[in-house]
């Protein structure tokens, strides 16, 4: 263990946090190359959130499953990402195929940047006594809510439907 000021940074979170900024750089290379390049697939939409939920609902798993943050703001989290994948099923019955929301990727740049905050002990932050990671993740569960609400209400016509 690793000391900055009276803030200890475990070798384990430092090999966690490295290869989960990989993780997070690759993703987001690669939407950029498919964007820049025209190369956006219908698989592509398809599985770029799921891979992003993955990675950020296993990180958030971990932590509550070590008790470094609360269960609550998670729950909302997951349960967003079960509606509106739900949606996003019921689109596909129709053969629509729903890409990301801008609010959605906002939730997802904040989850991820929470969860280098957590495994950072949130430094510098905490040297300050700044409850920035707290924070952080309380706002990814508000965004994960409002963005949940605003696929709800684009879908509405295609969950309510009946045949």
């Amino acid at each position: 263990t690793y000391y900055i000021g009276a803030v200890p940074l475990s070798m384990v979170n430092i090999v966690s946090l490295i290869i989960y900024v990989v993780a997070a750089l690759t993703d987001a290379l690669d939407g950029h190359l498919a964007r820049s390049r025209n190369m956006i697939t219908t698989f592509g939409k398809f599985a770029d959130p799921i891979a992003d939920k993955m990675l950020t609902t296993t990180m958030f798993l971990l932590f509550v499953s070590r008790g470094i943050i609360s269960p609550v703001p998670v729950i909302i989290m997951i349960c967003r990402d079960i509606v509106v994948d739900g949606c996003r099923m019921l689109a596909a019955t129709n053969g629509k195929v729903v890409a990301a929301q801008m609010l959605g990727k906002v939730k997802t740049v904040l989850q991820m940047v929470t969860i280098a905050l957590i495994l950072l002990n949130n430094l510098p932050f905490e040297l300050w006594s700044l409850p920035v990671s707290d924070v952080l993740l309380w706002m990814s569960a508000f965004v994960s809510l409002a963005s949940g609400i605003s696929y709800m209400n684009q879908l509405k016509g295609d969950i309510m439907e009946s045949k």
